[in-house]
């Protein structure tokens, strides 16, 4: 069981202008001992991208209408529709404020698929957006068990029980798994479940729960803590960490259950990011940088230092790739040394060298398998989008389709891009691909041709370029070639194998 968060975007088209609802929506699933399970849904939708009117009261709201179905073997197991209001307002102009929305699902254990859809209710021309995700319910009997990890923005004590208490207090969603810098604390709330059955009664138990670093693997323990309580039928958790000092990066926040002889039995996991200006890459400070008893102070030979500084440059922002190529036209082995540490430790302070090395085993790779005349693997497009976006869910290569160039079609589930990790780390992208082809059929340099990722050649012609090994168009409007026998290459991008 894990928390997933997914960003849902409606196109609103009304005659020359357009408009999108933007709204997060993020679940947990938790259980009642001796009653059914039930499954929470958390809905954020963004104020200024909705459209607010003027009620008879003479003030403003806003208003979405929503449908949520969940599907065990193609059945409807629950339903619900309803419309979700805004707080009103007096005057727009000063604003429009965000609303949330919370859920609760009664759902036997399970694999569901489940379907929302949202529509703006104040747009005439508005037509619902639907997102489907897989949703397991799985609480059994015969082990301790762990709810969702339920973030949250804020708890209070409950004086008037509603939708939003669980075990006396009110927990205020919180619909997102980044956390910016403003934010100092990260609190959850979750429940633990049979642990008197498997335990026995009156038996103690150790809840830690941590920070761990989700590349290196390595736990913070500057960002743990535990909590002992006494096994029961359901036992809570509802606690946070400060995080003020947690550097930019991607983590997991882990929380164990450990019985009386320090066996784990039972574990659960959420992923976070968080974006800390304060662990940036500083340039001004890089001079201050101590390198000795360091990793890269072994690192002294100025052509092998060279070869590591630009070896970086596929996960490196643009600053810092020009910042790294006037360290190499300087050739000071020291300033070297000290760019090269603050690199991995402004990203992994816990273990810049284990990254760094990781890494490094990447580059050889890329260079190995790509490497052409006069250029390192990583200085090649294909070598270049490995070690950026790390290695695709599907890579599909053709080298003897008639009437076009070989070509390789690499296809993302999911999409990390690297040159952002200490600027914009929640950067993912879902469902992208990459065509490179070969058209000097001599070498083994594929070029990047086409790419649906943001930041990347968008190529609407692509597929012209892609045969013109033996047919030319010169009608800039013609953005498909004609057919050619055996050519299935807008299948085989369409529908990656």
């Amino acid at each position: 069981m894990k928390n997933y968060l997914i960003i849902l975007c409606l196109a609103l088209a009304g005659n020359l202008f357009s408009a999108n609802i933007t709204a997060y929506l993020t679940s947990a699933t938790f259980n009642i001992p001796d009653k059914e399970p039930y499954l929470e849904t958390y809905l954020s939708v963004i104020g200024n991208t909705v459209k607010f009117v003027k009620n008879e009261n003479g003030k403003f709201q806003g208003a979405i209408d929503v449908s949520v179905a969940f599907r065990l073997n193609g059945e409807i197991k629950n339903a619900q529709k309803y419309t979700l209001s805004s707080p009103e307002i007096a005057d727009t102009s000063k604003g429009l404020p965000n609303f949330i929305d919370q859920q609760r699902f009664v759902l036997a254990n399970g694999l569901y698929e489940m379907e929302i859809s949202i529509a703006d209710k104040n747009s005439i021309n508005a037509k619902p957006f639907t997102a489907k995700m897989p949703i397991k319910i799985d609480f059994p009997l015969d082990r301790i068990t762990i709810s969702d990890v339920q973030l949250l923005e804020s708890f209070t004590k409950s004086i008037t029980p509603s939708i939003l208490t669980k075990s006396g207090y009110d927990l205020m969603p919180y619909v997102a798994t980044f956390y910016p810098e403003n934010i100092t604390k990260f609190k959850f709330y979750a429940e633990i479940y049979n642990a008197k059955k498997i335990l026995g009664e009156n038996q103690k138990m150790l809840i830690s729960y941590y920070l761990k670093n989700e590349e290196t693997k390595v736990k913070l323990n500057e960002f743990s803590a535990f909590s002992k309580q006494m096994a029961n039928d359901a036992n809570i958790l509802l606690a946070e960490l400060n995080i003020e000092t947690l550097p930019t990066g991607k983590y997991e926040f882990i929380i164990e259950v450990r019985d009386a002889q320090n066996k784990i039995q039972a574990e659960q996991t959420v992923n976070l990011d968080r974006q800390n200006k304060q662990a940036a890459f500083s340039f001004d400070d890089l001079n201050a940088i101590k390198v000795e008893g360091t990793f890269v102070s072994n690192y002294k030979n100025l052509d092998t230092l060279s070869q590591y500084l630009r070896c970086l440059r596929p996960i490196s922002s643009s600053a810092e790739i020009q910042y790294s190529e006037n360290q190499l036209k300087g050739k000071d082995i020291i300033t070297m040394q000290q760019y090269l540490y603050n690199f991995w430790q402004s990203r992994y302070p816990i273990g810049p060298e284990y990254a760094w090395l990781e890494y490094y085993k990447e580059v050889q790779k890329v260079n190995k398998e790509y490497a052409t005349y006069g250029l390192k693997g990583y200085e090649t497009d294909r070598g270049r989008v490995y070690l950026q976006y790390g290695p695709p869910d599907s890579r599909q290569k053709f080298e003897n389709e008639p009437s076009s160039y070989p070509y390789e079609i690499w296809q993302y589930n999911s999409l990390n891009d690297k040159t952002q990790a200490l600027t914009n780390p929640y950067n993912r992208q879902s469902n992208k691909s990459f065509v490179f082809y070969n058209p000097d059929l001599a070498s083994n340099k594929y070029k990047l041709l086409h790419s649906n990722a943001r930041g990347e050649i968008l190529n609407s012609r692509w597929e012209i370029d892609l045969h013109k090994r033996d047919s030319q168009s010169g009608n800039m409007d013609v953005e498909k070639p004609s057919e050619h026998f055996g050519g299935n290459v807008d299948d085989n991008f369409k529908n990656p194998r």
